[in-house]
């Protein structure tokens, strides 16, 4: 986990499953209760994603709506993970980047 000055950025290991997601999740909640001004995280190392992380993103979603926060989901164009997203249509509920530095450029207003 990291956290700037820009925004908190929470990079999901490589593989998230029910037995670590509820960390991942209080990892998440954390930098948003922290006050951070945007989250980003990042799926770009992670090579496997079930619901349950699936779910630690939507959940994430939910918090940084209650609290104003914009949240970007950096996804990478393909693979496995990218393809359970649009099955279960994350791109519906968050907003998805191809990297990080999309993800930064889309957050440049609140930089400001």
């Amino acid at each position: 986990m990291e956290s700037s000055e820009v925004c908190g950025t929470l990079t999901f290991p490589a593989e998230v499953d029910l037995a670590n997601a509820a960390v991942i999740l209080d990892q998440a909640v954390a930098l948003l209760d922290s006050g951070v001004p945007a989250l980003i995280i990042d799926l770009s190392g992670c090579t496997f994603c079930d619901s349950s992380g699936l779910a630690v993103i939507t959940r994430s979603q939910m918090r940084a709506t209650e609290l104003g926060v914009p949240m970007w989901v950096v996804l990478p164009s393909r693979g496995v993970v990218r393809r359970i997203s649009e099955v279960a249509g994350l791109q519906r509920r968050v907003a998805i980047a191809p990297d990080i530095a999309t993800a930064l450029e889309a957050l440049a207003p609140v930089r400001r």
